[in-house]
């Protein structure tokens, strides 16, 4: 999904007839209207003009009536005769003048609005579940135009016929069949892509309908939370037949991502959507969403939708356009639905009868429609409330998986990449402007080149599919060894693998991963791993080997490695390297071990339970910083640290000896223990494969670690339990918080050698990487550290709008505000305290960077205030 989860996922189609009619529907002053909707009235055919106004609707011989329609402009019906052949027919639209009711002027009136979007907002979901179910067709085209390339993409992409100013041409044709209350299965019969005709179609949106609480992560006009984040004005109504249509324009309290602004349609007493004219905006990328509705057995569903997005992210600028007709058959209305309810705003009158909670458990909704025939807004929410509780309980009872949000099942015609120039001609129906049919003659002039390109090389590529060169040597690529073998190859000098630290001097590191996939869900895979430290001449390595599958899976690895004291890794070696040696702090803390580790995972009911573990046994040693290790950089205020950790546990305990933590060479057996309850897992089925959808539901995370003495010469000896507590809490339009709480002990501390103390995610370094919501900002590494007990939590709040966020070109910026506290309480530190305010998003086209500032507290007194910058995201190996 080119620019996230923003709308529908969708439909197309068209009928072949012997004649029809064409022409231009434009304004009284000539001008064109893009897009304009072209409906045959009490039949599902219809049609839109392109981006010129050209318009083509194959129809059978006789007579019809026809239905010109535009947001804006007076809807017209024209009686056309249609004969064996094609014939002119052009329509001219007037823009649409509104009436103005009489409104009570004075401080205390209310905007007329308000009451029509109360009733629009009270009965949404009646006309979200009116329809059972419906077959449909769908033309989509999707146009998009780069009017900015960076400069080192230019020559590639010109490549693939990618220019600025150059129009990319998307068509298919889908079959859409839907069942409430959330399946979909599609069937496309043809795609066409003015790059590559094997090329995926981008025509794969999220469905959604304005009816629902949210579209694309945006509140809707008609959420019942509308009032919370909208004010709405009249602007006056027109006739359409016998119909009234109120326009209602949409003013965002704060407008920025997550609502929208512009108008919509509500027609009179049923409180159903006309059309809209909305935008939003994701991620400083423009959202306009246009939508017509027509009568479909008397139900208004969505038949003519536009959706354009424009702007420019990491260097990259342009416009993405979908245009969607949709025709629909076979609509089954909901018999619970049928009944025509009048909805009262209780604000300034009240039905006759009230419902009270028997009627409400008891009846159905047609009878409850029968018996009220006008109920308030306040009774219509109740009455639909009631209607899905039951509707659940049903499903519950018929053994449905009511954690299924969405089900959807996608199949590719076998021909939907070969139709013919002749097929789509006869198909498509929105005519193709001259600058499209360009943009095709263009990419397939491109095609044949390629293929005779590809024809003339293809005999050397397969000589050369395994063929290794310089370049290859030092970074790495992929090699298809057979059909079922895949070498992945990771060179000495790919950027996580050539690293820097005291101990070792210089790192090179390079892997191989063979790996074997007998289908989709399972795989075998053997990865060698070889190291050299050019300071310590040593050469290292460990060799894994496992299988994963499907939520599950086993791995068992041998050698001899270096690992940091704190196995979570908090230090990042690339980190570490810049901090060696352009500013002299050696922040990462490592030893070296010979050890054998089995490793496995499971997960079960949809990941709602979970748990992994490993059992190890290892021979630790010590290791110390090069006498000739040097920075690049000396500074005067810096100087290395002894690799040995200080720690101000093991300090208390051991004040006559040295203060930083030594160790002697030993053995250890240990083991691990991590299980994870997710109540409430919800997601979606995608051709009967699960996506796990964010678990909104608190995660409770039991721990168990354990030092197994006496066993082949162990040494350790110790019970740690750990408890935690996380989740995410949305708390408005784009605004989360964040919680972990954590809490352990030591039920046994016997003999715990450091690397099996309690660790937290400190960071010392100016850059902040890793898990924002779970690492500390300027904890020491491991200077507290504990083999005893500890109490730690960590809450973030990004929020939209919060300080800077209140000021509307800030907001529509991007940018997202965050304010943090991170709590840490063991023996030897008393209530240390961060409390942190961030900022995402300061680089345009770069929502992941991050610049924050921290005060740091320690037993509830100010010690001093740090400053980071960093990024949400991961990179490399840690």
């Amino acid at each position: 999904m080119i620019f996230y989860r923003v709308l529908l996922l969708l439909l197309l189609g068209t009928s072949a007839f012997a004649g029809g009619i064409r022409g231009v529907v434009k304004t009284t002053k000539g001008e064109p209207l893009a897009y304009a909707a072209i409906a045959v009235k009490g039949t599902n055919l219809g049609t839109m003009a392109n981006a010129e106004g050209r318009y083509e609707l194959a129809l059978q011989p006789g007579r019809h009536e026809i239905i010109f329609q535009y947001l804006g402009f007076k809807t017209i019906l024209k009686v056309v005769e249609v004969t064996a052949d094609f014939q002119t027919f052009d329509a001219t639209l007037e823009e649409q003048a509104l009436n103005i009711n009489e409104v009570k002027i004075g401080s205390k009136s209310e905007d007329p609005a308000y009451t029509i979007m109360r009733r629009a907002i009270a009965k949404s979901r009646f006309h979200a579940l009116q329809v059972s179910s419906y077959n449909a067709r769908a033309y989509i085209k999707t146009t998009g135009v780069a009017t900015q390339i960076p400069f080192f993409a230019e020559k590639a992409l010109k490549k693939e016929g990618i220019e600025e100013g150059r129009p990319i041409l998307n068509e298919s044709v889908n079959e859409i069949t839907f069942r409430q209350p959330n399946n979909y299965q599609q069937r496309i019969i043809s795609t066409r892509n003015s790059l590559d005709n094997s090329a995926p179609s981008p025509n794969a949106f999220v469905l959604a309908s304005f009816y629902d609480p949210t579209v694309g992560d945006a509140v809707s006009p008609l959420s019942p939370k509308a009032f919370g984040y909208y004010k709405f004005e009249y602007e006056g109504s027109f006739r359409e037949g016998d119909l009234e249509v109120n326009r209602i324009k949409v003013i965002p309290r704060s407008y920025g991502e997550g609502v929208f602004k512009g108008k919509i349609y509500i027609i009179e007493n049923t409180w159903a959507i006309h059309s809209l004219d909305l935008q939003t905006t994701v991620q400083s990328l423009d959202v306009d969403v246009k939508q017509v509705f027509n009568p479909v057995q008397q139900i208004w569903m969505p038949t003519n939708l536009q959706f354009r997005f424009g702007g420019s992210m990491m260097g990259f600028s342009g416009e993405f356009k979908y245009i969607i007709s949709m025709t629909y058959k076979n609509l089954i209305i909901n018999p619970a639905f049928k009944e025509s309810v009048t909805v009262l705003d209780e604000k300034f009158e009240k039905p006759t009868n009230d419902l009270t909670k028997k009627d409400l458990r008891t009846k159905k909704l047609n009878e409850l429609a029968k018996q009220q025939k006008e109920v308030s807004t306040q009774q219509m929410r109740k009455l639909m409330k009631e209607y899905e509780k039951q509707e659940r309980q049903e499903r519950k009872q018929q053994k449905e998986d009511l954690n299924v949000v969405r089900n959807d099942s996608i199949i590719i015609d076998s021909m939907a990449n070969k139709r013919s120039d002749t097929f789509w001609n006869e198909i498509r129906t929105i005519p193709l402007t001259e600058i499209e049919t360009k943009s095709y003659k263009h990419s397939d002039s491109l095609r044949i080149v390629k293929q005779i390109e590809f024809k003339a090389d293809s005999t050397k590529a397969k000589k050369d599919s395994s063929k290794v060169d310089f370049i290859s040597i030092l970074t790495g690529r992929s090699f298809r060894l057979s059909k079922k073998w895949v070498l992945d190859y990771e060179g000495p000098f790919q950027p996580q693998n050539a690293t820097y630290n005291t101990v070792d001097g210089y790192v090179l590191e390079s892997s191989f991963n063979f790996k074997r996939q007998f289908n989709r869900d399972n795989t075998y895979y053997i990865k060698p791993l070889v190291r050299y430290a050019f300071g310590r001449q040593a050469v290292s390595g460990i060799m894994t080997t496992g299988w994963a599958g499907r939520r599950r899976g086993i791995s068992l690895t041998g050698g001899r490695y270096v690992a940091q004291f704190n196995a979570d890794n908090p230090i990042n070696a690339n980190v570490n390297t810049t901090s060696t040696l352009w500013f002299e702090n050696n922040f990462m803390k490592i030893y070296e071990k010979d050890f054998g580790k089995l490793s496995f995972n499971y997960a079960r009911l949809a990941d709602v339970f979970s748990i992994k573990g490993n059992l190890e046994y290892g021979r630790r040693y010590e290791l110390t910083n090069l006498e000739n290790a040097r920075p690049w950089i000396r500074w005067n205020q810096f100087a290395f640290s002894p690799n040995a950790p200080f720690n101000q546990e093991y300090s208390n305990k051991f004040a006559a000896k040295e203060s930083n933590y030594r160790f002697e060479t030993h053995e250890a057996l240990t083991f691990d223990l991590s299980i994870t309850w997710r109540p409430g897992q919800q997601y979606r089925l995608y051709n009967g494969r699960k996506r796990y959808l964010n678990n909104k539901n608190p995660s409770v995370i039991l721990k168990y670690s354990k030092g197994i003495p006496n066993i082949a010469n162990s040494v350790v000896d110790y019970d740690l339990v750990e408890l935690s507590l996380k989740q995410d809490v949305q708390t408005g339009v784009r605004s989360e918080l964040h919680y972990i709480f954590s809490a352990g002990t030591f039920l046994n501390n016997r003999s715990v050698y450091f690397m099996d103390y309690k660790h937290f995610m400190g960071n010392q370094a100016f850059v902040q990487y890793g898990d924002a919501f779970a690492q500390f900002r300027a904890l020491n590494y491991y200077r507290y550290s504990t083999s005893e007990r500890f109490l730690e939590a960590h809450v973030i709040n990004e929020s939209r709008r919060l300080l800077l966020t209140r000021i509307p070109f800030v907001r529509l910026a991007g940018l997202k505000e965050n304010l943090m506290v991170h709590y840490l309480l063991t023996p030897t530190l008393p209530h240390y305290t961060e409390l942190g305010y961030g900022l995402d998003g300061l680089i345009p086209g770069f929502p992941f960077f991050r610049v924050e500032a921290v005060a740091v507290f320690q037993d509830f007194k100010y010690q001093r205030t740090v400053f980071r910058i960093g990024t949400t995201l991961k990179f490399g190996r840690q």
